[in-house]
């Protein structure tokens, strides 16, 4: 069956089911959620980690279930009927939301006891889900939202924006969600992806150098852990850097569970017109898979994921990794043949394949100074500084940088001949990073965080 008539038997059953199914409980309903007033220097990339009361004003204050989200966005007022800032102003790079404590935390995951509940990526410019959580989903499946002593726990919201205002922005973040005090059928949100990274974000540098049409690929494995057997009953890729498609197979079963496509805007979008330009432009969707069967999976089960890049280009902190929605089924049978149901949901109506369109990563502040011989001391990373701003090394010698100041910084290739960066999220004072080019040429650095007022040059002999 082509995916074409997958997705069409799918929508059909959906419309079938939609007419006959009862409407959502009477006790589901929708709740707007804001978080506290943040706050934005223009142009950084600011990682701002809240608390979310359970006070129904940022958090659901009775314990339940999350039945779908509705939408994920930025305002400036809460005013419910406010528009969302224009992701060509403020550009959001990912909201993670947590209920640490919360029952039905997915084994396995990634993120396995810190209380995942979902999340908003790059690749959703528009931050509205609400046609991925029809009411027939919502009526029998729900993610808790109840601590073990049978509170409400209070969320932890994680929000990367980068802000395009020439000026200090505040803003909120309002979240819309179904919610409802009647039981559900649990949802086990679990992230699958290299666990090993996630002190950095589970990023990872993919160098470029390579021929025209040649690939970087990130792969890994995952084991199902005993005691879950179950089904998958969506799958979102999120996926960026030169990033071309992902898929996510079963090795056990010697099969492939889902193929996403990544999504480039067209030459036109914000995405690629957006001055100045702070980091790679990302895609505008990946992947989002959905089935009312669900792919079964059980315990001992090995998954590999691959995320493949361009790499003629270099793309720092790319990122490649799953979001499984599972439900626990007991009776799910090993291998069993994969549902025909199985169809993509989220492809925009306009888009592009093509990375990057030439856009050339800028480096946005100009160092200056003499170009200085690397010595015996790791170089100085500071509040709103690299010292020296200019430096050279020798083909093979190690580099190293030494941070300190009150912030978070950055060592990022903005354009060179390969990529390198140290940790995503920005290192604290007195970590280190480290790096031995193999290549030749000029890197251009620049702090991921601050890279208007933030850069150094690197010549390599």
């Amino acid at each position: 069956m082509s995916r074409v008539h997958r997705t069409v038997v799918l929508l059909t059953a959906l419309s079938a089911l939609l007419l006959t199914a009862p409407t959502a409980g009477a006790a589901e309903r929708m709740l707007t959620l804001y978080s506290p007033q943040l706050e934005s220097l223009p142009y950084v990339h600011k990682v701002h980690e809240v608390e979310l009361k359970p006070d129904d004003r940022e958090a659901p204050a009775q314990p339940g279930f999350v039945t779908g989200v509705a939408e994920q966005v930025l305002v400036d007022s809460k005013d419910p009927d406010a528009k969302p800032l224009p992701v060509a102003k403020m550009m959001v790079h990912h909201f993670l939301y947590f209920a640490p404590g919360r029952v039905n935390d997915a084994p396995g995951s990634c993120f396995s006891g810190l209380g995942f509940i979902t999340g908003r990526g790059e690749e959703h410019p528009d931050g509205r889900f609400g046609k991925l959580f029809p009411s027939i989903f919502r009526d029998r499946y729900g993610i808790e939202n109840r601590k073990a002593d049978g509170s409400a726990p209070t969320w932890r919201l994680t929000a990367m924006v980068m802000n395009h205002y020439q000026r200090v922005k505040r803003f909120y973040v309002r979240t819309k969600i179904w919610y409802t005090t009647d039981r559900r059928e649990p949802i086990l949100p679990m992230i699958v992806g290299d666990c090993s990274k996630l002190a950095n974000g589970m990023s990872y540098d993919v160098p470029g150098g390579g021929a025209p049409g040649s690939r970087f690929v990130n792969r890994t494995r995952w084991t199902v852990p005993a005691g879950l057997n179950g089904r998958i009953m969506g799958a979102h890729s999120h996926h960026h850097g030169g990033a071309t498609h992902q898929t996510l197979s079963s090795v056990s079963c010697g099969r492939r569970l889902y193929r996403a496509q990544a999504y480039h805007g067209a030459p036109d979008h914000p995405y690629n017109t957006i001055r100045p330009i702070l980091h790679e432009p990302g895609p505008i969707a990946n992947g989002t898979f959905g089935s009312l069967t669900g792919v079964p999976i059980r315990e001992g089960e090995v998954l590999e994921r691959a995320a493949v890049h361009e790499n003629a280009s270099l793309h720092v902190a790319a990122m490649g990794f799953w979001t499984l929605f599972v439900v626990r089924d007991e009776d799910a049978t090993r291998c069993a043949p994969m549902p025909q149901d199985v169809a993509e949901l989220s492809r925009p109506a306009r888009y592009d394949r093509t990375p990057d369109h030439g856009r050339l990563v800028p480096q946005l502040s100009r160092p200056g100074g003499p170009l200085r011989a690397l010595g015996a001391n790791p170089l100085a990373v500071g509040d709103q500084f690299f010292r020296p701003a200019r430096i050279s090394a020798r083909r093979g010698e190690t580099v190293t940088w030494r941070f300190s100041g009150l912030e978070p910084h950055t060592v990022t290739v903005a354009n060179g001949p390969r990529g390198f960066s140290s940790v995503y999220w920005g290192q604290v004072a007195d970590a280190s990073y480290s790096f031995k080019p193999t290549v030749r040429g000029t890197y251009r650095l620049t702090c991921l965080v601050h890279p208007t007022t933030m850069a150094q040059t690197l010549v390599v002999r």
